[in-house]
């Protein structure tokens, strides 16, 4: 397995430990009144990774809703876009003291950290 260095080529800029999972979102992007639909593949308490087909024109830090599944938990929340990679996807940063991610998304990154491998 590569480190998030070897696959950026950069060093490793993300506070929390990100947890793969499975799931679908739903992205409105506020400022274009643009949706695009994607799936989920990593989640941390400060963020998520969403990968999609679309050839995103974003901006970066543009504030979006996300509606998403991780694991088939159902989640709403307040985003800004921190990296796109067109035809890949799209980074996300979960805007702080959003009340939607209390209790049942720490519930998922506490289920999903139990039964990850343990980093090296």
């Amino acid at each position: 397995m590569t480190t998030n260095e070897e696959k950026t080529g950069g060093s490793e800029r993300r506070r929390h430990r990100r947890f793969e999972c499975d799931g679908h979102a739903e992205v409105v992007v506020f400022d274009s009144n643009f949706l695009f639909r994607g799936d989920v593949r990593d989640i941390s308490l400060t963020g998520c990774y969403i990968e999609t087909r679309a050839h995103l024109n974003l901006r970066r830090f543009a504030e979006v809703e996300l509606r998403f599944t991780a694991n088939g938990q159902h989640l709403n929340t307040l985003a800004r876009v921190m990296v796109i990679r067109p035809g890949k996807g799209a980074g996300f940063e979960f805007l702080p003291g959003d009340p939607r991610l209390d209790k049942p998304f720490q519930k998922l990154i506490e289920k999903l950290g139990a039964g990850a491998p343990a980093q090296s």
